[in-house]
């Protein structure tokens, strides 16, 4: 796919045509050319913070753009719109009473503007692991929306097919911390800012706004070191190989990569202010699910609870394997375009979907890379996490010594393109959890 903004005269280019406010309404082609389909322009506010952007601002705390507000939601040729959640942010929290930031019919086309996971924009490229102990947890998990599609009633479903996903910039990163993730201390105190994992907190969050850093002063490092791992690719690139130069060693693999948000739903079933983490704190409204399946041509459907559905998504991911172990995986800014359709008078008790491919980084991969096989790690016992574990302990151990990789690495790999399958379940009292990771990547 292609950004006519990013395209052709580089960075310089870019920034003016910002200012002068003109963006594209993006769509799948090649990275390097082809055509526009559809072109719009953007308001002052959206253009600026393009620039802003691509020119490097931002703090490590988080875009340095205005809080909550209005978007610019504009119409191009053919009626599509484009709502900005990219420069400015709309929401970070579920709340059935949020008004809509746009308004569409079923059947209409419309693209989201989202911004990374963490909040940190271009500050992405120059974070150190030392300062990723201090970013604002409260920032995590932007949205953009609520889009609310007309007709859509509680009792009904909300189908939501994905035409298009890709990024907006030319990097991801990875982010491991010592408190989330597979193997993070889960330390109580640390993760209640974000969710006290009870069922106390899947009632209410009633916090709106900045919550305490992700670890107390006096045990800075916790159980674990931090990293920070970057990736490179093409701006508006869906398909293909994003670069992996290990920040450690410097080794380097390709990842097949797959875009997809990792936080589509819908308004929640009850009142209150709800995290995005778990998922499903209020009814079956979708969240942080990281089902790396649902990327362009999936279908997805949610039970709808509020008027309207109110549709939201953000936390975009260039790559992605099944379990996101690390609690990252290629995080960036990312447009989706979509379309809606109200299913009238039907009622189910959790999302559901049908995607394109069960493993979607396989279209990604070449066949001389699909050649070399995979590396398959297990983990078997009675308890499916701690198993999980094993699998996945078992793999960093296989990377470092196979392929002189160092642990942070190792387990970066493991989040962005190692997959966690259930093998079997049938042998009480032990049950079976593997791990793939394609071999190729590291062929030359």
């Amino acid at each position: 796919m292609v950004l006519l903004f990013l395209a052709g005269p580089g960075l310089a280019a870019f920034q003016h045509d910002a200012r002068e406010a003109a963006m594209c309404f993006v769509h799948s082609g090649s990275a390097g050319g082809g055509s526009l389909i559809q072109q719009t322009a953007l308001g002052a506010a959206a253009a600026t913070a393009f620039s802003t952007l691509a020119a490097g601002g931002g703090a490590v705390g988080g875009m340095d753009v205005a809080a909550s507000g209005t978007p610019d939601v504009v119409t191009g040729p053919g009626g599509a719109r484009v709502v900005d959640g990219y420069g400015q942010i709309l929401h970070t929290r579920w709340n059935r009473d949020l008004p809509p930031v746009v308004v569409v019919r079923p059947g209409e086309v419309i693209q989201l503007l989202c911004r990374d996971a963490l909040d940190i924009g271009e500050a992405a490229r120059t974070l150190t692991p030392e300062a990723s102990l201090t970013l604002d947890l409260g920032r995590v998990h932007p949205l953009t929306g609520p889009v609310e599609v007309e007709g859509a009633e509680p009792g009904d479903i909300l189908e939501v097919e994905i035409l298009d996903v890709a990024p907006l910039v030319d990097f991801g990163y990875v982010v491991i911390g010592p408190t989330l993730g597979m193997f993070g201390s889960l330390r109580p105190d640390v993760l209640a800012p974000i969710t006290q994992f009870t069922e106390a907190s899947q009632i209410s969050d009633p916090n709106p706004g900045p919550v305490p850093g992700a670890i107390p002063e006096d045990q800075p490092y916790n159980s674990g070191s931090p990293f920070v791992q970057l990736f490179t690719f093409d701006r508006g690139q869906n398909t293909g190989l994003a670069t992996f130069i290990g920040a450690d060693t410097g080794r380097e693999a390709r990842i097949p990569v797959a875009p997809f948000m990792g936080i589509y739903g819908v308004a929640p079933m009850r009142k209150g202010m709800y995290r995005t983490l778990p998922p499903g704190v209020s009814g079956a409204m979708g969240g942080n699910a990281d089902i790396r399946q649902f990327t362009k041509g999936a279908r997805i459907q949610f039970p709808v609870y509020a008027p309207g559905a109110k549709f939201s998504a953000g936390d975009g991911h260039m790559a992605q394997g099944d379990g996101e172990v690390c609690v990252t995986a290629i995080e960036t800014l990312m447009a989706v375009t979509l379309r809606f359709s109200v299913i009238k008078n039907s009622i189910i008790a959790s999302p559901r979907a049908i995607v394109p491919a069960a493993d979607p980084t396989q279209l990604a991969m070449p066949a001389e890379m699909l050649a070399h096989g995979y590396y398959h790690t297990t983990g078997i016992g009675p308890d499916l996490m701690e198993n999980a574990k094993n699998a996945v302990r078992d793999m960093v151990d296989w990377l470092v010594t196979d392929q002189q990789v160092s642990l942070h690495e190792a387990y970066a790999l493991c989040s962005v393109a190692g997959d966690l399958k259930i093998s079997e379940t049938v042998d009480l009292p032990n049950w079976v959890v593997s791990m793939t990771l394609p071999r190729g990547i590291f062929a030359a």
